[in-house]
């Protein structure tokens, strides 16, 4: 079971999603909007862009967080979440091919 190649190929995925998973959980949770307007009470309030004041960006970008980056780790865990169930076929169909004592 362990040296054919559809072991790895669904495993490989589900521990990688496992492990991005608990790298997501590691990011430190986003900012409260109290917060936020402290931190960006110095920027300009009076410079428009075309959505808004360059102090409406700063808010935006500091609520925001690090949600750029945790965007390749939410895809990473997808991917292990999906081949989940492949692993489980495998597992079930191989364990009854090798096992003698099942009754099927």
């Amino acid at each position: 079971m362990f040296r054919n190649f559809w072991f790895y190929f669904n495993a490989l995925p589900v521990l990688l999603g496992i492990f991005a998973f608990y790298k997501i959980y590691s990011f430190p949770p986003r900012g409260k909007f109290e917060d936020a307007v402290d931190y960006c009470k110095d920027v300009d309030n009076e410079y428009m862009f075309d959505e808004g004041t360059e102090q409406d960006y700063c808010i935006d970008h500091f609520m925001m967080g690090n949600f750029n980056e945790a965007i390749p780790w939410m895809i990473l865990c997808l991917l292990g979440v999906v081949f989940i169930l492949p692993l489980c076929f495998y597992l079930v169909i191989n364990l009854r091919k090798n096992n003698k004592y099942v009754g099927y």
